[in-house]
């Protein structure tokens, strides 16, 4: 997990912010300045909440991931004197980070990122109280924050893939904040069919999960339930296509004490269709159609199953399309041609 930390902490933000903001500048302030060749200054146009949010990221997340690193590497040496210095780092940069982030309101593209961001900094600051404390520390207390300090790895490193397009590291490519982009549909000759399961192990090696897409289907409008139901109609020429998802814990292995297993969230499942790519929607909760999938924690043997909700052409044909599912290394492929009848 230490290699893990500190090989992945460089490497991804060198891809997913190529551009990181130089030192001592505001990289969120209200406005994005440049010079001209005369050394005058051009003020451009304000900065949106998204860029705000990938600024932040930039900012504080190679620095989290470091006292991340530093904290399990001082734990697993019984140094409590550094764990405790880090602790109080790791509360402080991430509690000043979620104040920030929380101001931001980000668009409905970039939401996923912007929640899996909150997420990271809670675990953060969760791990972060329980190892800064007065109380003397036991090993029970450590496993829980190393638990809270993988969590938090695992949802930064979710924001950071969903904060910017697969392109945003090409510098002849613009940034993509939209819910789609256009690029060549890839086709993918062993994607599993509809039913077919994707087996894989967390990072640590120590729980085993599962993932499957068994149905699909589109609709025009859908409803949510509860106190104050809410309508979604499709845009003119436009659909909703509704691709149910199950995630399983299927075990535990090993003499690790984590014993829970992070589902992949809903930005980790990309749609490719007819020349573009497409993101889902922020989960719109319970619906008349059923629930909206979203990705958790889940113990021993329990499952997670929804929707996940895409807009799409209103001709859309599922021969030509595929989902392809970010978990760890791994980016199983479903295509959705086959199966169709089981709606």
């Amino acid at each position: 997990m230490i290699l893990l930390l500190c090989l992945l902490s460089p490497g991804v933000f060198a891809i997913v912010f190529p551009d990181p903001p130089a030192n001592g500048s505001d990289s969120t302030g209200s406005f994005s300045d440049t010079f001209d060749e005369n050394g005058t200054a051009l003020f451009l146009q304000p900065l949106s909440d998204d860029e705000r949010l990938e600024a932040l990221i930039a900012r504080t997340g190679v620095p989290l991931l470091e006292l991340a690193a530093g904290g399990i590497y001082s734990a697993y040496n019984g140094d409590d004197a550094a764990l405790r210095d880090r602790a109080t780092g790791i509360c402080s940069l991430a509690g000043g980070a979620r104040h920030d982030a929380l101001t931001l309101e980000v668009s409905p593209e970039i939401a996923p990122a912007h929640t899996d961001f909150i997420a990271a900094l809670d675990e953060y600051i969760a791990a972060g109280t329980l190892l800064g404390g007065s109380a003397p520390l036991n090993q029970s207390m450590v496993d829980e924050a190393l638990d809270h300090l993988v969590l938090g790895t695992e949802h930064l490193l979710g924001a950071m893939q969903g904060c910017r397009s697969p392109d945003a590291g090409n510098p002849e490519t613009e940034p993509v904040l939209m819910s789609h982009a256009t690029e060549l549909a890839p086709e993918f000759p062993d994607a599993l069919q509809i039913g077919e399961r994707f087996r894989y192990d967390d990072a640590s090696g120590a729980n085993s999960g599962s993932v499957v897409v068994f149905r699909i289907r589109t609709l025009s409008s859908f409803y949510t339930t509860g106190v104050k139901p809410q309508s979604y109609a499709a845009k003119s020429g436009e659909s909703f296509l509704l691709v149910a998802i199950k995630a399983t814990h299927l075990g535990h292995k090993g003499d690790s004490t984590n014993y829970r297993l992070q589902a992949p969230r809903e930005s980790a499942f990309i749609l490719y269709y007819a020349g573009e790519t497409y993101r889902p929607i922020p989960p719109p909760g319970p619906t008349n159609q059923g629930e909206a999938y979203s990705g958790r924690l889940l113990e021993r043997h329990e499952s997670v199953d929804g929707y996940l909700f895409f807009e799409v052409p209103e001709d859309f044909d599922p021969l030509h399309a595929y989902i392809e599912a970010s978990i760890g290394r791994a980016s199983p492929v479903w295509y959705l041609g086959d199966g169709v009848a089981a709606w």
